[in-house]
């Protein structure tokens, strides 16, 4: 949500589909790990976890832009691969940008709410017409 470079030039509804999911995500951001935590998960595996999770994304993510890019006829063009190296090591490539992240969230002392969480809910209230507020139902 800091970041603009990885979404300029995206498609506008995929743009907005990724901006909505991260700034959803400040809103539960400690659930899932206060309940990893409660359960008795151990640091070791939670370091460990991230690893596995990262790669099988990265893979299935590279995997699933190569079959476009063979799709739509541009994974063999100059250009498609100079596009792609600045996006992952360019100077607001992928790497740069979330090699502090990454590194805050493999320490020990790693908690979710020490983020801000203030430019995802700045975001969902700014763009009612993709992510409309739940209303709890009538009688309810």
């Amino acid at each position: 949500l800091t970041h603009d470079a990885p979404l300029a030039g995206a498609e506008p509804r995929l743009r907005d589909l990724w901006l909505w999911h991260a700034s959803e995500e400040s809103e539960h951001r400690c659930t899932a790990f206060d309940l990893y935590r409660a359960a008795g998960g151990r640091e070791k595996w939670r370091r460990r976890l991230f690893w596995v999770v990262s790669f099988h994304f990265a893979t299935d993510l590279a995997r699933q832009t190569v079959h476009n890019l063979h799709r739509d006829g541009t994974l063999w063009r100059w250009s498609t691969w100079a596009s792609a190296a600045r996006v992952v090591l360019g100077r607001e490539g992928l790497v740069r940008t979330l090699f502090a992240p990454w590194k805050r969230y493999l320490a020990s002392d790693f908690h979710p709410s020490e983020g801000n969480v203030e430019v995802g809910l700045r975001w969902l209230a700014e763009h009612p017409e993709v992510a409309r507020p739940l209303t709890a139902p009538a009688g309810g």
